[in-house]
């Protein structure tokens, strides 16, 4: 309890967070327009990430579902040994 009410008192304490010019709106439109370029390429940046990894697993999941091709289930079917019982 009493570390929670140290911590409560810091943090009333501390100085007040300015935020920067392109948040607070400054004089320079280009110094906004270049962070909002700059934010949409991540944004395409991490979408493309996230579209590149759903695009590997459903090729993965076709290619473990997909049939054996009858040229090699054939040479499966000779080199596996008989089951005797």
């Amino acid at each position: 309890m009493r570390r929670t009410i140290t911590i409560l008192a810091l943090a009333a304490l501390s100085a007040q967070a300015n935020a920067c010019a392109v948040c607070m709106g400054s004089d320079n439109p280009q110094i906004a327009e270049a962070s909002n370029s700059v934010l949409w390429s991540l944004l395409v940046l991490v979408g493309f990430i996230f579209v590149a990894t759903g695009a590997t697993a459903y090729f993965l999941w076709r290619k473990a579902n997909a049939a054996i091709p009858p040229h090699i289930e054939f040479v499966e079917s000779l080199t596996t040994e008989p089951d005797i019982d």
